[in-house]
């Protein structure tokens, strides 16, 4: 199947769920956007659909706070999840991360199979 990076956006924003979120208290914060807490799941459907890196950073500032993103073999970056953050949010420098290490938690193997079902049934 031939996707757009708009058409992956689009159905990935429709995907959301609280059992797809890496903190699900988040889900429970209507000031946060419906991303919240989805970057690492989606960076994985993004890497699926497009290939590429997933890149990781600590927000500077707080190193608690992560965050991935992609950067396309064509060298565009891809974040579907930014509009998480305050637009000054600043990172620290980012580091290009494994598929295997992004799926070392639990957390994010079964935020990552439930977010691409539903995808699915999207698309």
């Amino acid at each position: 199947m031939s996707i757009s990076l708009k058409q992956l956006e689009k159905a990935i924003k429709k995907s959301y769920c609280r059992e797809s979120y890496h903190y699900k208290f988040l889900w429970d914060d209507k000031s946060l956007s419906d991303s919240a807490g989805h970057c690492r799941v989606v960076s994985l459907i993004v890497n699926d659909y497009f290939g590429g890196d997933i890149l990781y950073s600590n927000v500077k500032g707080n190193p608690k706070w992560d965050h991935y993103w992609n950067r396309l073999d064509n060298g565009k970056e891809v974040d579907f999840t930014m509009d998480q953050f305050p637009k000054n949010v600043k990172f620290v420098k980012f580091k290009i991360i494994s598929r295997k290490d992004v799926l070392s938690s639990k957390r994010t193997q079964k935020g990552y199979r439930i977010l691409k079902k539903r995808l699915f049934k999207i698309l």
